[in-house]
């Protein structure tokens, strides 16, 4: 209950603020648009049959106008910390009072004759230059009356002094006017307040729409980094484990604990690809690249879950060199394939690559269940899956073709889907052609070398992590230490001031709000030589991703894959390595 009446007034004072901003803007223009063009018309038609000081007394008041007018907006604009909005209100009228004097003075300067032709140009004039004025002061009804009422009772009244014989048709005309411009104001001022209030109703369905998306990402965030550091250990020791294995019968048991783990893993990596999307860190680095080898090289790892499916995929494809980010390229593709593999029963899957004018179109095609066209923009909405109401895990998370729409989005990859219900579905997309002769040569990495040389800090606070991740780099020649904050590393560097490690892994997380980054840094202090560092982090927030792709240290996603760490190392400690 007092929620709701706090709500109520917050919404009645930002209406209000509202109707007051847009209000200033509309009468700053009419103001300014009267003063140099409006008035000074009075002293160009009447200005012949006008007592002889008319156009100095006008000029005079067109000058107090003008002056009101800059200071009360210029105030406004420029220093409207000075005063509350109350009292912008109350300053505001001046303007308006003196504009309506203005007007109201007319009649008396300039009308100084019995003619016809003046008598009703005045009174078209007052009536148009009060009109004209109605629409942008309606923000306020009781203004309106307030600024109307004065001219025109000021011209009632010039006109009762003067000899006319049709003084009652004039009246009633006038009041008639008077009448319609008091009725056409109320209703505009209705308009205009409903349409302030859609408006900031409107802002706050978008705000309240945001918060609860940020609490979203925020609990998922936070979700996924609580279930990403037991993960990690079990990826790690399982991968220890395996390596250590004698016994044969076993190898069913550690393939179906891998595939377990990468299961999971993939559905994390899902949840962390949107957050690096929504993050803006990902940044396209397009290369030639040889399309028909990477389309080749997808059909090799995915044609065991089609063919366990029953399924055939075929790749339909000449000689083709494009232009693209490779590994989000891959992403892409991987997503499509994955998705016609897991919704197709029978038939198969082709995909294939076209050349067209100066562009490549892509296509996956499949027999599979197909897509009624009432559904095709749902599908690429997050977390939205059509066919998996029981939420079977191994359909994913519903994020495959959100993030395919997003990423085909960043490169300007224009993504179209033709499917009918019962009969399959094509996904395609075009990307630019390439040349051949530009295709660069990536160098390969040995990582079947000892990592002797390497000596490690790792910096985790979680105890799995650091056994499991301690284990297995040592199973590959690593020499490793641990600890579970920077201030211990720190303190064991003190103490073994002979100790110089090459090499640091930290958690982004750290103990006492620290962060890894800041971890790191601390280390380097302390180290007499320098060393390289890698970032491990089970954090999948927009604004943390954000900041750790910032500072240029290397980043990890966990649950990481042995195979992959050990890329990285053997990259980053080439030198070393070679050396040793």
């Amino acid at each position: 209950m007092i929620e709701s009446i706090l709500n109520a007034k917050n919404n009645e004072v930002l209406i209000e603020k509202e109707r007051f901003t847009l209000y200033m803007g509309e009468m700053l223009r009419v103001c300014i648009g009267s003063i140099f063009i409006g008035l000074p018309l009075f002293s160009f038609i009447f200005l012949p049959q006008a007592y002889r000081y008319s156009f100095s007394v006008w000029f005079a008041f067109d000058i107090v106008l003008l002056l009101s007018v800059f200071f009360t907006f210029y105030g406004f604009y420029k220093h409207n910390g000075r005063f509350t909005d109350s009292m912008w209100k109350k300053i505001s009228d001046i303007p308006i009072l003196i504009f309506s004097f203005y007007i109201a003075s007319a009649p008396w300067l300039w009308l100084q004759t019995e003619v016809d032709i003046y008598f009703y140009t005045m009174f078209i004039m007052v009536i148009s230059l009060t009109g004209t004025i109605t629409h942008s002061i309606s923000y306020y009804f009781s203004r309106q009356a307030l600024f109307s009422t004065l001219p025109i009772l000021s011209l009632l009244i010039k006109f009762y002094t003067m000899e006319s014989h049709n003084h009652f048709e004039i009246y009633i005309v006038v009041l008639l006017v008077l009448a319609g411009l008091i009725a056409f104001s109320h209703r505009i001022n209705k308009s205009l307040t409903n349409a302030i209030v859609l408006k900031i109703e409107h802002l706050q369905a978008r705000a309240n729409a945001e918060r609860v998306n940020a609490e979203k990402s925020q609990f998922i965030a936070a979700a996924s980094h609580d279930i990403r550091q037991p993960l990690q250990a079990i990826n790690l020791l399982v991968d220890t484990l395996k390596s250590r294995n004698t016994n044969s019968k076993d190898g069913i048991l550690f393939e179906r604990l891998e595939s377990s783990v990468d299961s999971m893993s993939e559905l994390l990596n899902s949840l962390l690809d949107v957050s690096k999307l929504d993050a803006q860190v990902i940044i396209p680095q397009p290369k030639h690249l040889c399309l028909t080898e990477l389309l080749l090289k997808l059909q090799g790892e995915l044609e065991p879950l089609a063919k366990a499916k029953g399924l055939n995929l075929r790749v339909e494809a000449e000689n083709i060199t494009a232009v693209a980010d490779v590994i989000l390229l891959e992403q892409v593709l991987n997503n499509l394939l994955s998705n016609a593999i897991r919704y197709t029963e029978h038939g198969g899957i082709i995909l294939s690559a076209k050349k067209e004018s100066e562009k490549i179109t892509i296509s996956v095609r499949d027999t599979g269940i197909g897509v009624n066209i009432l559904d095709q923009e749902a599908i690429f909405l997050e977390f939205r899956q059509l066919h998996n109401q029981e939420r079977d895990k191994s359909k994913g998370l519903g994020l495959g073709l959100s993030i395919v729409k997003r990423l085909c989005a960043l490169q300007n990859w224009p993504l179209s889907l033709d499917s009918e219900l019962g009969i399959g579905s094509c996904f395609s997309f075009t990307i630019p052609q390439g040349d051949s002769e530009l295709i660069q040569v990536v160098e390969k990495v040995d990582i079947n070398k000892n990592l002797v040389a390497v000596d490690v800090i790792i910096i985790d606070d979680h105890e799995g992590v650091r056994f499991s991740l301690s284990n297995m780099l040592r199973s590959w020649g690593c020499k490793v230490r641990t600890f579970d904050c920077a201030d211990r590393a720190c303190e064991e560097l003190r103490s073994f001031p002979e100790w110089q490690p090459n090499l640091i892994i930290s958690d982004y997380r750290l103990r006492e709000n620290l962060t890894g980054i800041e971890g790191i840094a601390q280390i380097k202090k302390e180290l007499k030589s320098e060393a390289e560092s890698i970032i491990i982090s089970g954090d999948t927030a927009p604004d943390i991703i954000k900041k750790i792709e910032e500072s240029g240290l290397i980043v990890l996603h966990k649950p990481i894959k042995p195979a992959k760490l050990r890329v990285v190392l053997s990259r980053k400690m080439k030198s070393i390595i070679e050396n040793d």
